[in-house]
């Protein structure tokens, strides 16, 4: 997918977000447990995070991703903002500032990887969490699992439930549970305010691909791409991972709202059609084999 389209978008909304950051560090400054700020930062973080990955700009991807993380934390009460942190968060802001003017002269942030910056944060991440991070880990991971677990359930959510299914996409299903492997349905729901919502959905798509084989998207692909489609929709993928899986490799996209997921099953009626199907191709394929060897 060619993203060179949403470049204008990407360096308004980007001016923007750096705007925003700006205030509100320089207010942080003053009023380090103002909650509306931390919030405002935080959220400044994780949308350039999500824009600048959906663009493929890694360098300031992984800025941005740290900086999210350490006001992770801060919002959730497990350390405070101080004077150190500050500090830091503007060598941050002048970084992604000269990642946008990179990008403004030849479309290309650069090649600056700002590793003190990034260590400077994880440290005062490490410094003012101390174990927290790893401790609170088991629990976060079970409760994700079981998040997750609970999404495969509600039928109303799960619109690829209701796809008519082509011939070659039901003998495609048959064919992968005869030889082991799983079908497994999603419907993804793409942030409301997400503004490069094709972009997001190339990047779920290619987050799935990793992990197997998507034989069927509603709306197609390209309608996807030209954002053809309101906030959600769905997907079949051939797989060898479970349900619960998938939906934490989609849910690892940035401005990805919800996703539900189940193991989809052909009816019994699909099931003789794609045997039937499969049986009558055997056999053209053997006749055929006797036509040539009688040769």
């Amino acid at each position: 997918m060619d993203v060179s389209q949403y470049l204008e978008i990407f360096i308004d909304e980007t001016k923007e977000h750096l705007q925003s950051l700006n205030e509100h560090i320089l207010i942080l400054e003053k009023e380090p447990e103002n909650e509306n700020t931390i919030n405002e930062i935080f959220r400044a973080a994780h949308s350039l995070k999500g824009m600048a990955g959906t663009m493929g700009y890694k360098r300031m991807q992984r800025l941005t991703h740290d900086m999210e993380n350490v006001f992770s934390e801060v919002r959730a009460g497990n350390m405070k903002v101080t004077p150190d942190l500050v500090d830091v968060l503007f060598r941050g802001l002048d970084a992604l500032e000269a990642y946008l003017a990179n990008i403004l002269e030849s479309a290309d942030e650069g090649t600056e990887d700002n590793e003190d910056i990034i260590n400077d944060l994880n440290n005062i991440l490490k410094a003012g969490v101390g174990g927290g991070i790893e401790e609170a880990a088991p629990a976060a991971a079970a409760n994700a699992a079981n998040t997750a677990a609970a999404k495969t359930e509600p039928a109303d959510k799960c619109k690829f439930k209701y796809l008519k299914l082509e011939e070659h996409e039901k003998n495609a299903i048959a064919k992968a549970y005869e030889i082991g492997l799983k079908v497994v349905g999603l419907t993804i729901y793409i942030q409301e305010y997400c503004v490069l919502k094709g972009a997001r959905a190339f990047l779920v798509n290619r987050a799935l691909e990793e992990h197997g084989e998507i034989i069927k998207l509603d709306p197609s692909a390209q309608d996807l791409e030209d954002e053809k489609y309101d906030f959600d929709y769905s997907a079949f993928i051939i797989t060898k991972e479970t349900p619960e899986a998938l939906i934490k490799y989609a849910m690892n996209v940035s401005e990805v709202k919800d996703v539900v997921a189940d193991y989809y099953q052909l009816s019994e009626e699909d099931k003789v059609s794609a045997a039937s199907a499969s049986n009558t191709g055997k056999g053209q394929k053997a006749k055929g084999n006797e036509v040539k060897a009688g040769k």
